[in-house]
């Protein structure tokens, strides 16, 4: 059975739809049967015996545009009937353990549409813990949470991280397509809030479970936890992010976790998501960086006096990254764990069940972070940002000044990533010379090599020397669950909305292909 583009995007979405917040992994048997089973609770449990569901369910709140921010005295916000007006205001007043139900329509944040500048978000969460918030059952579309600053949903800090948190059954939504590339070259050394916006930000925090969404049109990341530990992103649908920041950002990302205890276990999970569209279309500017320094290659910049000046010419691209100089665009991923080595000391991250296409370099990558299961993921038609040996078929605005190529990588990427195990991953890169299975080490190292592996298959692209083993060649890409359609790259958006795809019921069509029989059968052995 052969699943087509439209047909894992209308799987995905129906898994992502307001009422389905159980989800469900497969397990694939050597005859190519799938049981589906559920695991909500291996995905994510709350770290507070004092909240469960008897507890969450007590006393819940609601929230409506049509409602009013009035006093719990007259009732207000504890029905249908006297819901609250914003989220905000319910998160303000809440109980222990609460659950607050967001009824449909949408919420903006504070002075929307008045500034290019602000600091509003839609929900601000800073000092927050044993909070729902989640769409009401009921509602017959996703709420939406609009926002034209720092972005839908934040929270959390070092010295005050947020904890016992789910977020599910919403619509995040940022102002992407009214942003035009003009525009945003414009503020690319400035980074006011309207350019930089995420759909949701997590400073720091721990068991978080946020699933069941739709974030797009994010300028920035769509779904962003940094320190965290015990995080779950699943079931979400996030899209057309990170266009027009210039701060190398991606669309689902965890980075510089930092354990809270010493369990080994999986402890973080990216997980069937459907990633597609998130392109960085502005060159990274860092106002931090010296002119002398580069987070990237061998080069020593402070022998060249090109650099100091500011100059592209005589100055190594190297040494021109993050700075006024940087021409080009090299990040921008679709899923993406990155910085988490010197931290994040005890436990493992998942990245599985994942759909990542149409993305700027990379679907899915595992940088600088150890321990791991990277595992059936689909990856297909990454690598959007140009490599200028290749004609594009439509030359956007934002490719036309791009003096050098991306990387030749656009699948699925281990960077500087030990003990990570690989299975049972599906990839087709853009161009035949584009790496679909790469593993690499910073200063050109050997890379470490993987912890287990296999049953991966690569339709499209080279397979590094290191993975050979564990990756095997397909020249049907259908075999990989895909039809591989042109690479043309997506269009920079009109100030008119882009229209969204739309639910479509799933149809598995059987062929006369043969059923592949893995080399490797995935057993489970409990959580």
């Amino acid at each position: 059975m052969i699943l087509s583009r439209t047909s894992i995007a209308a799987l995905l979405l129906s898994l992502s739809s307001p009422q389905a917040v159980q989800s469900t992994s497969s397990l694939r048997g050597a005859d190519g049967t799938t049981n589906e089973r559920a695991h909500h609770r291996h995905l994510f449990e709350f770290d507070n015996p004092a909240c469960g569901d008897a507890e969450f369910s007590t006393q819940p709140f609601y929230v409506s545009p049509d409602g009013n921010n009035w006093s719990q005295d007259n009732g207000w916000g504890l029905s249908i009937d006297k819901p609250f007006k914003t989220i905000q205001h319910a998160v303000d007043n809440r109980n222990d353990c609460q659950t607050i139900y967001i009824m449909d329509g949408v919420y903006q944040n504070n002075y929307y549409g008045q500034s290019f500048n602000h600091n509003n978000k839609v929900v601000n969460l800073n000092g927050v813990s044993d909070l729902k918030l989640l769409a009401h059952p009921d509602v017959t579309s996703r709420p939406i949470l609009e926002f034209d600053g720092p972005g839908g949903i934040f929270g959390g800090s070092a010295s005050s991280p947020l904890k016992n948190i789910e977020i599910a059954g919403l619509e995040i939504r940022g102002p992407n397509a009214a942003i035009t590339y003009d525009q945003a070259m414009a503020d690319r050394e400035m980074k006011r809030s309207y350019f930089t916006g995420r759909g949701i930000a997590i400073w720091a925090g721990s068991y978080i479970y946020i699933h069941d969404l739709k974030v797009h049109h994010c300028p920035a990341s769509g779904i962003r936890v940094n320190k965290g530990d015990y995080i779950t992103i699943a079931d979400s649908e996030v899209y057309s992010n990170t266009w027009w920041s210039s701060s190398a950002e991606s669309a689902i990302v965890l980075a510089e976790s930092v354990s809270v205890d010493t369990n080994t276990w999986i402890k973080m999970r990216l997980t069937n998501n459907l990633v597609y569209d998130n392109i960085n279309k502005i060159p990274y500017y860092n106002p931090n960086y010296a002119w002398d320094y580069s987070p990237i290659g061998n080069e020593d910049c402070s022998s060249y006096s090109a650099c100091e000046q500011e100059l592209v010419e005589g100055c190594p691209w190297e040494c021109r990254y993050g700075k006024k100089t940087q021409d080009y665009i090299i990040d921008g991923m679709g899923v993406y764990v990155t910085r988490n080595s010197d931290t994040y000391l005890y436990g493992q991250m998942e990245l599985s069940d994942n759909v990542a296409y149409g993305n700027g370099i990379n679907g899915v990558v595992f940088h600088r972070t150890d321990r791991g299961v990277v595992k059936r993921n689909t990856v297909y038609d990454n690598g959007v940002v140009p490599r200028l040996e290749y004609e594009e078929a439509v030359m956007e605005d934002w490719m036309v000044n791009l003096s050098k190529s991306r990387q030749s990588y656009s699948g699925i990427v281990l960077n500087s990533a030990e003990e990570v195990k690989l299975w049972s991953n599906n990839v087709s890169a853009r161009y035949e010379t584009d790496f679909a299975f790469n593993t690499v080490e910073d200063g050109g190292a050997t890379p470490p090599p993987l912890s287990a592996g296999g049953n991966n298959r690569v339709c499209k692209g080279i397979v590094s020397p290191e993975l050979a083993s564990v990756v095997s060649e397909e020249t049907d890409a259908s075999v990989c669950g895909i039809v591989v359609s042109s690479s043309s790259p997506t269009a920079s958006p009109t100030p008119q909305p882009t229209p969204q795809p739309t639910k479509q019921p799933v149809t598995l069509e059987p062929t006369d292909s043969p059923t592949v029989t893995p080399k490797y059968i995935e057993i489970s052995c409990g959580n």
